[in-house]
């Protein structure tokens, strides 16, 4: 089964990758030519890399962005900025995280240690 990227919500494709090499971008062309956006992700200390490889392959056409900034904005929105919904999200989406990583990849260094302040789960109403 053809995997168009890391994750996909709707007509976009994220990619999230510690190493933006030229392969990444490769598949961003392929999402674009099905007709789909393309995201990559990057660590921060990446991002200016990052962006110009893409510049350099495809310009214009990819959104490339800071795992750190795109997470910490996403969450903070869809917990609509409030602080115990904002811990269970997180909680739960870093638990998603580490089942994934976990699944895929072989470094198991990519795990992300949950910290113990962040509750499991909070009755929602």
């Amino acid at each position: 089964m053809h995997r168009h990227g890391d994750y996909c919500l709707g007509d976009t494709v994220f990619h999230v990758t510690v190493a933006p090499m030229p392969p990444v971008f490769e598949k961003c062309r392929v999402n674009l030519e099905d007709g789909l956006r393309a995201y990559v992700l990057v660590p921060d200390r990446s991002l200016a890399a990052a962006r110009q490889t893409s510049e350099l392959l495809i310009p214009g056409a990819v959104a490339v962005e800071s795992i750190e900034s795109f997470v910490s904005q996403n969450i903070e929105e869809i917990s609509f900025f409030e602080r115990d919904k904002l811990s269970t999200d997180f909680y739960e989406l870093l638990e998603i995280y580490n089942s994934r990583v976990n699944e895929s990849e072989l470094d198991k260094s990519m795990l992300i240690e949950i910290p113990k302040n962040l509750s499991r789960r909070v009755n929602r109403k």
